[in-house]
């Protein structure tokens, strides 16, 4: 015999061998769901209805950003994908210019240990991109070996990211 058997909360007559989905109530019989989904039935038809939780609604509702892109935002940094990461890598330019100036591995390792305002400042600096550098720049239209070569790192770094699209139109502008 099972211990701890319930009754049949419909008939209240019976043990129970059920038990509604909904509400868990124990019956025993079909004849006793069909009494309760109909009594069941009139009391939700009397009760007023229960509201969702805002939660259950994915409120308040964010759109995706890329369905909306914030203009402010436009030239914010992004972070890079994997498959941007691997197109550096694997660039051949990339490794060509690495290869052909002996400076600039130590230059862009030197920049790395840097952090903050300081890294933005150095690599402004090695670019000549700075006010002063710009405007010196102008008076004597030359550029050192390591500029030059950073230079032309970093536009084949973008446009191993970009996919080698010259149609984009967001190239690196160096102020020349």
């Amino acid at each position: 015999m099972k211990a701890n058997t319930a009754q049949c909360q419909v008939c209240s007559t019976n043990p129970s061998k059920y038990t509604c989905s909904k509400c868990y109530i124990p019956y025993c019989s079909v004849a006793c769901f069909k009494e309760h989904k109909h009594s069941s039935k009139t009391l939700e038809e009397d009760a007023p209805k229960l509201l969702r939780p805002l939660t259950s609604l994915n409120w308040p509702y964010i759109p995706e950003s890329s369905a909306f892109p914030d203009p402010l935002k436009r030239n914010d940094p992004k972070d890079l994908q994997l498959r941007q990461y691997e197109a550096i890598a694997t660039s051949s330019k990339i490794r060509s210019i690495l290869s052909t100036h002996e400076n600039l591995p130590d230059l862009l390792t030197s920049l790395d240990n840097l952090r903050g305002p300081e890294r933005e400042e150095a690599i402004q600096k090695a670019l000549q991109v700075t006010p002063r550098d710009i405007d010196r720049w102008n008076r004597s239209r030359e550029l050192g070996e390591d500029t030059l070569a950073l230079r032309e790192l970093a536009e084949a770094v973008e446009a191993a990211i970009r996919g080698n699209s010259e149609s984009s139109g967001l190239g690196l502008d160096w102020g020349d």
